[in-house]
């Protein structure tokens, strides 16, 4: 999987980095979410809770003033078929004016990197059907393929019906 950060140089385009998320970015990370139509979401016990999961990493690629303005996380945990760790994308979030200025490729190359020392077995990122064709090229770019797999959900408990 080829996710070598490439940069375009812009003049106008301030510098940003790469480094874990904090506690007190829980206002910066929801307002990424919002972008997305998830008002409100995550809350601040939610975050502080991933935050403090074993099993999670919360990355963020932040601008000149050390503002959050992407978001990735990885979930990771051992599977029995796959005879080791397995590792998901579940969120990945860039602001729209920081969007195809590498930030999202930079978030991916951490997670990958981070799943790769954990020796994961195989790394994910779930796919929507609202996903543009722009969204699935960037993650064909990155090495993600679509595979062939289909997921049920318990119809009781399920939040996008709440």
């Amino acid at each position: 999987m080829s996710l070598a950060v490439q940069r375009q140089p812009q003049t106008d385009a301030p510098a940003f980095r790469v480094r874990q998320a904090r506690r007190g970015e829980v206002e910066a990370i929801a307002a990424l979410f919002a972008e997305l139509g998830y008002a409100g979401a995550p809350d601040v016990s939610t975050v502080h809770w991933v935050l403090s999961h074993p099993e999670m990493e919360v990355v963020v690629a932040c601008d000149a003033v050390d503002k959050p303005v992407g978001v990735v996380t990885l979930s990771h945990r051992p599977q029995l078929r796959m005879k080791g760790r397995i590792a998901t994308i579940d969120e990945l979030v860039v602001a729209r004016a920081w969007r195809r200025r590498g930030v999202g490729r930079a978030l991916l190359k951490r997670v990958v990197d981070r799943a790769r020392s954990l020796t994961a077995r195989r790394i994910e990122i779930a796919t929507h059907p609202g996903w543009d064709e722009g969204t699935l090229a960037f993650l064909s770019a990155c090495g993600f393929g679509v595979a062939e797999v289909r997921v049920a959900r318990f119809s009781e408990i399920d939040f996008d019906r709440r």
